[in-house]
């Protein structure tokens, strides 16, 4: 047998493409162990990330909620003081027509 007759025969052919095949496939499971493993880290960081956004909203909102109950009492107080004032004012009004 020489070698054209070898190399023409769809026995080596064969051979060849799955060859051919086992590596492409080796090569790409390798490709795809490097994407996942990227893609795992990513999301890591981004779950790190969205973990110190959260905590940073959680203290804006105790802040602003803070803020609120502040806002609230000084608004009972400028109401207690106002209604004080319109008793007050009440009673110079009859004494002012008391008076007349």
């Amino acid at each position: 047998m020489d070698i054209t007759q070898v190399a023409s025969s769809q026995f080596v052919w064969a051979i060849l493409c799955i060859t051919l095949a086992a590596v492409v496939i080796r090569e790409m499971r390798k490709d795809n162990v490097t994407r996942e493993s990227s893609l795992i880290n990513l999301y890591e960081e981004s779950r790190v990330e969205s973990k110190v956004r959260e905590d940073k909203l959680m203290e804006h909102l105790e802040r602003s909620n803070d803020a609120q109950v502040q806002t609230a009492k000084t608004l009972e107080a400028i109401q207690d003081h106002l209604g004080k004032i319109d008793d007050r004012v009440g009673s110079l009004e009859a004494l002012a027509k008391g008076g007349k």
